[in-house]
């Protein structure tokens, strides 16, 4: 099957996809459900050789997604407990659809990998096996994934108890019970995010051979924003707000302020953002234009194209 336009038959399509993979497949998809979590396991992971195919799925699992059933978290946890390979990933505001099998097929595509996207709803999408196609899907498939929240099995299993029994639920009927459910979800993200970001320093004062301080949020807004003007090129910085908040929802909360001595400063997330513009700047990694009030990558090399995490 060459390069084409694919319209029907998504179940069929993905079989194949499935087919291709030998050592790697990736799953881009804000939304995910069991049937195509279990026809991929049952394609991928249960084969001779299961155990050496890496899976690597990116997904939406702020809190509304799971409270209303858009991500089955049982689903997501089979996926990482059944495929001995597979790692798991949070990103907010995902909302790109795209599988990779090897960098040898790739699939872009309006459909979520849920029962929806592969039997009802009307989908469209691009089948590519051109190389160097095929090559950009997976190039930019590392970039989302280096900005997204890695999630362990015990995240995920805390995710399950959370949010079980109150799928299908609107945000809007939600009780005060299922709005806390909703802000441990948060929580969970947040420190699954943090906790990510404490091992690379430790990775990196190991490399060092020094003790780095412990990691924060700065880090994970300094990360966003310089993949944001990579990816997107020069922003002010009242464009770039709305971007990284859709990214991270879950650390852009408009209701907590910084204050200091009873003085309100605006919003904390924002401050942040701040901060972490002027440790990019400071650090050479970004420049800003005083005439345009732009932000822009101080250098970005043709080849320095990022790859899946090891």
């Amino acid at each position: 099957m060459a390069n084409r336009l694919i319209s029907g038959e998504w179940e069929a399509v993905f079989l194949r996809l499935f087919r291709q993979a030998e050592a790697e497949f990736v799953i881009v998809s804000p939304f995910i459900g069991r049937e195509p979590v279990e026809a991929l396991r049952d394609a991928l992971c249960r084969r001779e050789q299961g155990e050496r195919i890496r899976v690597r799925c990116v997904v939406n699992c702020s809190s509304d997604h799971l409270l209303n059933g858009s991500v089955d978290s049982e689903a997501v946890a089979l996926l990482a407990g059944d495929c001995p390979q597979a790692d798991i990933f949070h990103l907010g505001g995902l909302h790109a659809k795209v599988y990779i099998a090897d960098q040898k097929a790739a699939l872009v595509t309006s459909a979520n990998f849920t029962w929806s996207g592969w039997r009802r709803n009307r989908e469209v999408g691009v089948w590519l096996e051109e190389p160097n196609l095929v090559r950009e899907a997976y190039q930019w498939a590392s970039a989302i994934q280096k900005i997204s929240t890695p999630l362990e099995e015990e995240d995920l299993s805390r995710l399950v108890r959370l949010s079980g029994g109150l799928a299908k639920q609107q945000r809007r009927t939600l009780s005060r019970e299922q709005k806390a459910s909703a802000a441990s979800i948060q929580e969970i993200l947040i420190q699954a995010r943090l906790r990510a970001l404490q091992a690379e320093r430790q990775t990196e004062g190991r490399a060092l051979g020094q003790r780095l301080s412990p990691a924060n949020e700065n880090r994970i807004f300094a990360s966003t924003v310089l993949y944001l003007l990579q990816t997107q090129g020069p922003l002010t910085t009242q464009e770039l707000h709305p971007l990284i908040q859709a990214l991270h929802p879950e650390l852009c909360d408009d209701t907590v302020e910084r204050i200091i001595n009873g003085v309100r400063f605006g919003k904390r997330w924002k401050h942040m953002v701040r901060n972490a513009q002027q440790y990019l700047k400071r650090t050479g990694q970004i420049t800003y234009d005083p005439h345009t009030r732009k932000w822009a990558v101080a250098q970005l090399p043709q080849n320095d194209r990022p790859t899946l995490l090891q």
